[in-house]
């Protein structure tokens, strides 16, 4: 098992160890984007979801950092992306829309995302995926919040089929690709989701 984990984990380094970009899976990928949340978001602001994207679907580069919080009645959101910025503070889509099913939930200052370990979950999953996956690739890591105030997370993690090629049609060229969705549970463990 640990041995399965620890390939795992190696695939994954080397799968994202090209480019310049932040890649949050890789060793040392969970303190980079914890610099970047210290230093472009209000580490004590009372958040009710920090959300890590990635570019693209398999590569695994960061894309945007996003925190969800509430400003009166009004859900709001703040978005560092890596390709533009620090976006000023605007309303959810969901929230201008007045949609029902937003609830006001408890919230934690952006402080108590622990964002760090987020490596060593990813690899931790990847020794759950079917080894029939190849290519591991975080495609979102979400930091929210239970009915008790405690962070709570779950993410996702998209892959290929070991066999499974590009495929071109005309000038385009496409891939197929897996997701496979984790959870934490209260004792720090990953868990598969179905």
């Amino acid at each position: 098992m640990k041995t399965t984990i620890l390939a795992a984990l190696a695939g994954v380094f080397l799968m994202t160890s090209c480019g310049e970009g932040v890649y949050p899976q890789n060793e040392g990928g969970g303190k980079a984007v914890k610099q970047l949340i210290d230093k472009h978001f209000d580490a004590d602001k009372q958040v009710q979801e920090l959300v890590i994207k990635a570019k693209d679907e398999l590569y695994g580069e960061l894309g945007t950092v996003t925190v969800v919080y509430w400003d009166g009645d009004k859900q709001m959101e703040e978005v560092f992306s890596s390709s533009d910025g620090a976006k000023e503070p605007q309303e959810t889509f969901g929230s201008k829309q007045k949609m029902k099913h937003l609830a006001k939930t408890k919230t934690v200052a952006v402080k108590e995302f622990d964002v760090e370990p987020i490596p060593y979950k990813v690899g931790e999953a990847a020794g759950l995926i079917p080894e029939d996956y190849e290519n591991y690739a975080l495609a979102e890591y979400t930091f929210s919040v239970d009915d008790n105030g405690k962070p709570k997370q779950h993410f996702t993690i998209n892959t290929t089929k070991k066999g499974e090629g590009k495929m071109q049609t005309g000038r385009k060229v496409s891939q197929n690709y897996y997701p496979f969705s984790f959870k934490v549970d209260e004792a720090g463990k990953v868990v598969a989701i179905d």
